[in-house]
C-alpha cells in the first residue's frame, strides 16, 4: 500500500487519468480492446494503491463515441467513487454533449486550498489539433495575476510542445505561444498536465514541468514517425502536492494486464 499522506496535513493527493475513449456500448471493443474494462481496471488499481485522494483529474478524450449516454455512464461511475472528479474535453469529445463543470469557455478552477488547478479547454470541434480560445487565455491571465499567493497547476488535453513524433505533432496545441506568453509572466505555476499523446513524457520550460500521462486505454509508440501503438500497459499519474509548493509525481501502470491490440489500424 502506498502512503499518500505525510506529516504535512496541508498536502494534497491528485490522480490524473486521461484518454479513456469510452464507447456507447460498455461491452464493445475498439482496436480489439474494451476501453471500459481497462478504464475500470485503472480505477481499481488507483483505489487499491491510494488510501486518500483529494481529486481525480481527467484530461480529455473521455469518449470515443461521444454520445450523451456515454458521458452519463462515466458520470454515474465516477460519482459512486465518492472522490471529487473533474474533466475537460479532448478532440474525440463532442462539446455539444460534454458535461462541463463551468460554462465553456470559462475554465474550471479546482480549489485545493493552497493549490489550485486550472482546467483549460483546448478541444476544437471537428478538429484533431488543439487551440485555447482567447477568452480562456484572458481569464487565465487575470486569474493568475489575482492568485499569486497560490501554487498553480494547469491542465489541458493537447500537448503544448513537440513529442518528436511526426504524426502526433501535426495535432499539437497550435497556439502554444499564446499560452507561454502568459505563463512566462508568473512564477507560481508549477506544472502543466495533458493527455492526447497516450504516453508518459516530461518537458521543462521556464521552470514549469509539462507532463503527459498514459491513456487508460491504448498507448502510442514514442518518437514514431507514423502512427503506431505501443505494447506497454495502461496507466495514470499520481501527484503529491506539498504545502511549500513542491510536488512529487509518478506514473503508475497496471501490472499483469495484457491487451491484444489490432495494429492494422492506421490512425485514431
Amino acid at each position: 500500500m502506498i502512503t499518500t499522506k505525510d506529516s504535512d496535513p496541508s498536502s494534497k493527493i491528485i490522480i490524473q487519468i486521461t484518454d479513456t475513449h469510452l464507447l456507447a456500448d460498455p461491452d464493445a471493443e475498439f482496436v480489439q480492446i474494451n476501453p471500459e474494462r481497462s478504464f475500470h481496471a485503472v480505477i481499481a488499481d488507483i483505489l487499491e494503491q491510494h488510501t486518500h485522494i483529494d481529486a481525480i483529474i481527467h484530461t480529455g478524450d473521455l469518449a470515443q463515441v461521444a454520445r450523451p449516454e456515454t458521458y452519463q455512464r462515466y458520470l454515474d461511475y465516477m460519482t459512486k467513487l465518492n472522490i471529487p472528479f473533474f474533466h475537460i474535453p479532448g478532440n474525440h469529445d463532442d462539446i455539444r454533449y460534454f458535461p462541463f463543470h463551468t460554462p465553456d469557455p470559462k475554465p474550471t478552477v479546482v480549489d485545493l486550498d493552497q493549490w489550485q488547478i486550472v482546467m483549460l479547454n483546448s478541444a476544437v470541434q471537428g478538429k484533431v489539433h488543439g487551440w485555447i480560445q482567447s477568452e480562456q487565455l484572458e481569464y487565465l491571465d487575470q486569474w493568475l495575476n489575482d492568485n499569486r499567493d497560490k501554487h498553480v497547476i494547469l491542465a489541458c488535453h493537447h500537448h503544448p510542445f513537440a513529442m518528436r513524433s511526426k504524426w502526433i505533432d501535426q495535432h499539437i496545441l497550435k497556439n502554444t505561444h499564446d499560452l507561454t506568453h502568459i505563463l512566462e509572466k508568473y512564477q507560481h505555476i508549477k506544472a502543466v498536465l495533458f493527455g492526447h499523446v497516450h504516453q508518459e513524457s516530461l518537458n521543462q520550460w521556464n521552470h514549469i514541468d509539462f507532463l503527459s500521462t498514459p491513456s487508460t486505454f491504448a498507448q502510442f509508440k514514442p518518437q514514431s514517425e507514423n502512427f503506431a501503438f505501443d505494447e506497454v500497459a495502461p496507466g495514470y499519474r499520481y501527484l503529491h502536492l506539498k504545502s511549500d509548493g513542491q510536488f512529487e509525481t509518478k506514473v503508475k501502470r497496471l501490472k499483469g494486464f495484457f491487451q491484444k491490440i489490432n495494429k492494422e489500424i492506421s490512425g485514431y
